[in-house]
């Protein structure tokens, strides 16, 4: 078997420090490398292995802005680094939360500083054996030759080589990849008769995800977390399982658990913010998507989507605070949408959807004439691209328009969603939800809230408290239709004993009003229509 020499391997040291970058050429010159080149961030490593390729890259952790993290992480991203080459990641760092993060992009080594030259050398030499013992697969696997990766795999495997599980584990993701479910399940079980390995367990529970045998994956996952708290992809493919049998509630806590363990990975917190999102819980996704933004600003997965997922969550859970929160609150969500345009404002739908929401901050905060000017520039981009807009954007740009008062233009924007989404029932039904209660997840909740207090006040046989409840939680949401036939139905059991009913007659007609919108496949129509017949009847009564 042949060894390349050091005289042969082409080393990147990236390091912030130039007295440590200068002691590690050193110690590489010392056992016979010449072919050294250097980076002192993490911008100018990725620049380096763009256009330069190496056998071994020994990067710190600690580089500033771009941390080594992140550099691995775009590196794989983008296949800078290929498979046969060797990523080696240094730190005097080693808290648990930086190891972990480090660790879960999976570097082929992590070394500890301070090194020493022997250190440093048995290691390498330990790596570069390895390494050259399994070149031949790599280098399939980076010509995307995946049979002949699997073909030498199962060679090494035949004649019991020292690297026999490292091919064992190399076979099952290749076959994985390809889709080769049930070799790759034998794969994985023929390991597991021999050794609980935790990389075979796992791979058994990805093949059950992925043939959506939930019931089979789920167990595997809990006992491994059972026994490995600390086992992150464990966690994910959890959570997938909780989505895909529509158990959100419980993804999300999931997630919430990894990102407790590792807060340094962005892309799950970018998943917990968004599964927040659609479990209404805006208190978490505001700091998931904090998270998002700052441990992710040098991060190849940094995307306009998250600071302006950001500054929504900061506006909708800042609109029931007190004036001095609210503009603090407001103000970060701002420069969050000032980040989100400077970064990636080219693209038009980021200029939409920031001006958006602008108006909904500045609205909340009192501050007409900033608000004004953001939905004029808001109005000018939906001219523009409003057929390109996805349904739930064209949403928002309605519910924006509500909280504006300009329910006219809301009503336009639903007809002409609905005209282009008319057979999606899944659009229709969002759009639905819109007319009833355009207004703040707080709003939202309050009136929610209040609700429940009032039909615990008819229930009780107060009716006049219950009419004060319902008129105070019509305050946070005028059009909800349940609210508003609630406070009818009510009014209308005091009217037959009033001396006078103009009043309540008066508050049964604007509710009916509030309400009107509601087409016949909405599920309070039924009952819209007999309160309204019921009014017609009493009013008629009483003239």
């Amino acid at each position: 078997m042949y060894f390349r020499e050091y005289n042969q391997t082409r080393f990147l040291i990236v390091d912030s420090n130039i007295k440590l970058r200068m002691i590690m050429e050193e110690y590489l010159k010392s056992y016979g490398a010449w072919f050294i080149d250097f980076a002192s961030d993490g911008v100018e490593a990725v620049e380096k292995c763009q256009n330069g390729m190496f056998d071994v890259l020994l990067c710190d952790y600690n580089l500033g802005a771009k941390n080594g993290q992140q550099v691995l992480e775009e590196l794989r991203h983008r296949k800078f680094l290929k498979h046969a080459s060797l990523f080696i990641m240094m730190s005097a760092d080693t808290t648990k939360d930086m190891v972990l993060g480090a660790i879960e992009y999976q570097p082929d080594a992590y070394i500890s500083k301070p090194i020493t030259r022997d250190s440093l050398k048995q290691r390498l030499d330990n790596l570069l054996i390895d390494s050259e013992a399994l070149y031949d697969i790599k280098y399939a696997m980076d010509c995307d030759d995946i049979d002949e990766a699997i073909y030498l795999c199962e060679q090494k495997i035949r004649k019991r080589s020292k690297y026999s599980s490292w091919c064992h584990k190399t076979k099952a993701t290749l076959l994985l990849q390809t889709q080769r479910y049930e070799e790759a399940k034998a794969v994985y079980n023929e390991v597991l008769k021999t050794r609980p390995l935790l990389w075979a367990k796992i791979g058994l529970a990805k093949v059950a995800i992925l043939e959506e045998q939930y019931s089979i994956a789920e167990p595997i996952l809990q006992e491994i977390l059972e026994h490995n708290p600390l086992c992150l992809i464990a966690y994910d493919l959890l959570a997938d399982i909780f989505v895909a049998t529509k158990r959100k509630k419980a993804a999300q806590d999931t997630l919430f658990e990894a990102v407790s363990h590792s807060p340094r990975a962005i892309q799950r917190h970018v998943r917990l913010g968004e599964l927040c999102l659609e479990n209404q819980d805006y208190e978490i996704a505001t700091e998931a998507f904090r998270n998002a933004t700052e441990h992710g600003e040098q991060s190849v997965h940094q995307n306009a989507n998250n600071y302006l997922n950001f500054a929504r969550c900061l506006h909708e859970t800042s609109t029931a605070l007190e004036h001095s929160l609210k503009l603090s609150r407001s103000e970060e969500a701002l420069a969050a949408i000032n980040k989100a345009q400077n970064r990636f404002g080219e693209e038009e739908s980021v200029g939409f959807q920031s001006n958006m929401i602008k108006a909904r901050v500045h609205q909340t905060c009192d501050q007409e004439d900033q608000a004004e000017q953001a939905l004029n520039e808001a109005q000018n981009f939906y001219v523009m691209i409003a057929a390109e807009l996805p349904p739930e954007v064209a949403m928002e740009y309605a519910q924006t328009l509500f909280t504006m008062n300009k329910e006219d233009d809301a009503e336009l924007v639903l007809a002409q969603i609905s005209a282009i989404h008319g057979n999606n029932p899944d659009v229709l039904k969002k759009i639905e939800a819109l007319r009833d209660e355009p207004v703040s997840w707080q709003n939202r909740a309050k009136a929610a809230e209040l609700n429940k207090v009032g039909i615990h006040h008819v229930d009780s046989g107060n009716h006049r408290e219950a009419i004060e409840v319902f008129q105070d939680a019509l305050t946070y949401s005028p059009k909800h239709p349940a609210l508003n036939l609630n406070m009818t139905q009510v009014l209308m059991k005091l009217i037959p004993s009033e001396q006078d009913s103009s009043e309540s007659i008066k508050l049964c007609q604007q509710c009916l009003d509030r309400v009107s919108h509601i087409k016949e496949d909405h599920k309070q129509f039924k009952r819209y229509q007999f309160l309204k017949g019921k009014l017609e009847q009493l009013t008629a009564v009483r003239h």
